[in-house]
């Protein structure tokens, strides 16, 4: 089983405040310290999406590039669990058929792409189980747990809202989320969608229960939701009968024949500590003492890990704001191997929505044979995440699983955990995508994008008119062209 770095928010600040800055930092490096080892025209930080769509734009251009990455693989919040049949993904889960730059690489890297599209029915074929209780769609439109106004109780809480959302999202374009025109909106999801009538009871069951963005309804921005909302429509518009795609031996095959198509390959295992720049350069340092120099940096990191990261000079203003302020999506994934197809004993559907510890279970279906389920996956989100994301490896590991066979106890023995991610955890990422709180939107979404001195900036956060991969891929396209007109 994949064992991730077990990393907690208390040992994240104690070992942040135990980091030798002044060790880290160019102005008090001693005689028998490290010295810059390499000179390159741009450093790239991190070799995600964003990373290395920006590498490679630069080297077509005639830029020296070196891209820094502090895991032991390319690929950031890509992962794909090859230990698992199917190649079920642990990170970034489908590439829109609407993702011209994803599909761009995919076609001039030789990365095959095969389509979801059969197993699209399917994805909303599940079972409902709240506090622990099975609930058929016979018995739902009737049930007391049923929060949903007449006319709509039969609808189920992972389809109600999302209409609700579209009917009365005011963003046309996939950029006005950060109009100020539209600064109106930045506030939290749950007062927006109560100001159209919708329950608390409602928001607790459709979005607290599994959240898409944040914690609960209260901590993300209705702009971002509706930003979300509006990129999703477009793709739809742009995508047709089309689905979307997964690569070949799973999406993280992407990334890593980008990486490949560098001339000068990724440095893997640089795990960057502080970042100086000033009038003739920058330079990077790293946790093992290495250092770097070059022209200009572009960071594509997140900003909870940028944050632990000394920047000389200091950035300051909405920018700084940003920086330390920012989140990112709590989520955990379990991949199951299947032993023995359990359900086929029991009768019941094996993909379920729960409201319990048992979280929201996948069927990873195979899109050649989409009745064929190659494993399982549980999703845990939101404030279970947060639960999860206290407990050591092996205990969140037990919880889930005891949360699991509780809700479906046929399971029990009939599947072997094969590998276990929390993305918070994971101290290169510290969560999945970026979240806006209420009124980030409008302090700071214009400023996260913006160079600080010979540092700029990339990444899926900082994307304006995209989201996920494609955002990503927009972002490093954005900070390339950036340098490009520098150098």
């Amino acid at each position: 089983m994949t064992q991730p770095i077990s990393v907690t928010r208390r040992t994240m600040v104690k070992g942040l405040g135990a980091l030798p800055v002044a060790a880290a930092l160019p102005g008090v490096l001693g005689s028998g310290q490290a010295r810059a080892q390499n000179r390159s025209k741009v450093l790239i930080l991190g070799a995600g999406l964003s990373g290395l769509n920006a590498a490679l734009l630069l080297e077509e251009q005639g830029a020296d590039v070196l891209v820094l990455e502090g895991r032991q693989r390319v690929g950031g919040r890509v992962l794909s669990q090859r230990g698992v049949p199917g190649n079920p993904e642990t990170g970034a889960e489908t590439v829109g058929a609407g993702y011209a730059r994803v599909i761009d690489a995919c076609k001039r890297f030789n990365v095959g792409l095969i389509d979801l599209t059969p197993v699209q029915p399917f994805n909303n074929n599940r079972e409902l189980v709240l506090d622990g209780q099975l609930i058929t769609p016979a018995d739902w439109p009737k049930h007391p747990l049923n929060p949903f106004p007449e006319g709509a109780r039969t609808s189920m809480p992972w389809s109600y809202l999302s209409p609700v959302i579209g009917k009365n999202n005011p963003l046309k374009n996939a950029d006005a989320w950060v109009d100020p025109a539209n600064a109106k909106y930045d506030v939290s999801l749950h007062q927006w969608l109560t100001s159209l009538g919708v329950s608390d009871e409602i928001i607790e069951l459709c979005w607290n229960t599994y959240p898409s963005h944040g914690n609960t309804a209260d901590d993300v921005s209705a702009s971002m939701v509706m930003f979300n909302a509006t990129f999703i429509r477009i793709q739809m518009q742009l995508s047709g009968k089309t689905f979307g795609y997964a690569a070949v031996g799973g999406n993280q095959s992407i990334p890593e024949a980008m990486a490949n198509g560098l001339k000068t390959p990724v440095r893997l295992g640089c795990d960057v500590v502080a970042i100086r720049s000033n009038d003739s350069g920058a330079e990077v340092h790293c946790a093992d003492g290495t250092a770097f120099k070059a022209d200009y940096v572009i960071s594509s990191l997140p900003m909870p890990v940028l944050r632990r990261i000394h920047i000389d000079p200091l950035v300051k203003g909405p920018h700084g704001a940003a920086i330390n302020t920012l989140a990112s999506q709590s989520v955990n994934r379990l991949h199951l191997i299947v032993k023995k197809p359990f359900w086929e004993n029991d009768g019941r559907n094996p993909a379920i929505f729960s409201n319990g510890l048992g979280g929201m279970v996948v069927a990873e279906r195979n899109p050649k044979s989409p009745k064929d389920i190659n494993s399982l996956s549980i999703l845990i989100r939101g404030r279970y995440a947060m639960w999860m994301d206290t407990l050591q490896h092996d205990d969140a590991v037990a919880t889930i699983l005891d949360g699991f066979y509780k809700i479906r106890p046929a399971a029990k023995g009939n599947v072997e955990p094969r590998a276990y991610h929390s993305w918070y955890q994971d101290q290169f990422s510290a969560g999945d995508w970026a979240v806006w709180a209420p009124g980030q939107v409008s302090a700071f979404a214009g400023a996260v994008s913006k160079p600080h001195g010979r540092i700029h900036f990339c990444g899926e956060h900082t994307a304006v008119s995209d989201r996920g991969m494609e955002g990503a891929m927009e972002s490093g396209e954005r900070a390339a062209f950036e340098v490009l007109g520098l150098i």
